[in-house]
């Protein structure tokens, strides 16, 4: 699990490439498997109510990516994002609008937010996200056995002390037996408490836990 300064460190060294910076920091302020950053459509983002809905996953396949139902129930689930990343959102999809009005397309609302081609019709590739993640480490000089999916650890032991192991089940789309509320809808204000920790956290000052 890296710590707050590595996180940090990685978002630092992210910074010129705007579309990898932001899924970076979403994966850090969602705990959101890769695959379910990959997947992530302008419609699944609610910057008004600050939240990203993830119900789909992209997979590697032969030729490309796989759009791909979550495996589990529980993996479909509406998080609360924070201020910051909400902006950090907002300002990509101004970067990813005039991309694709300079070539000539539109960006429609089922894009996919981290596309690298103009209009977001095809989804980042999974590898492809994982090497480039290896070079902002490396850049950012931080372990080589931290990797992007230790961004999800990151996330999870940083609320211990913030919410509930329910809520952060139902948060992080754990099927355990453990878990003692699942959600698709509604953000709860415990879930909402999460999202400012963790922003908190990425801007290097830790919000209020209460």
């Amino acid at each position: 699990t890296p710590t707050v300064d590595e996180v940090v460190a990685l978002l630092q060294a992210a910074a010129d490439d705007v579309r990898f910076a932001v899924l970076l920091r979403l994966v850090a302020a969602t705990g959101m498997r890769r695959g379910e950053a990959c997947a992530l459509r302008w419609s699944d983002v609610d910057v008004v109510a600050r939240t990203v809905r993830i119900d789909e996953s992209i997979v590697a396949a032969e030729g490309g990516a796989m759009v791909k139902a979550p495996k589990t129930r529980a993996s479909i689930r509406t998080v609360a994002v924070d201020h910051a990343s909400t902006a950090e959102l907002q300002r990509l999809r101004t970067v990813q609008a005039k991309l694709a009005a300079d070539c000539g397309e539109a960006l429609d609302e089922d894009a996919f937010v981290f596309s690298s081609e103009p209009g977001g019709g095809t989804p980042p590739y999974p590898d492809g996200i994982s090497h480039t993640f290896a070079s902002v480490r490396q850049a950012a000089g931080v372990a080589a056995d931290v990797h992007l999916h230790s961004l999800r650890h990151f996330h999870a032991t940083v609320l211990d002390p913030v919410i509930s192991e329910a809520q952060k089940q139902a948060r992080l789309g754990w099927s355990t037996v453990k878990m003692a509320r699942h959600y698709t809808g509604v953000v709860p204000e415990e879930d909402r408490r999460a999202a400012e920790h963790i922003g908190g956290l990425l801007a290097g000052v830790a919000a209020p836990t209460n």
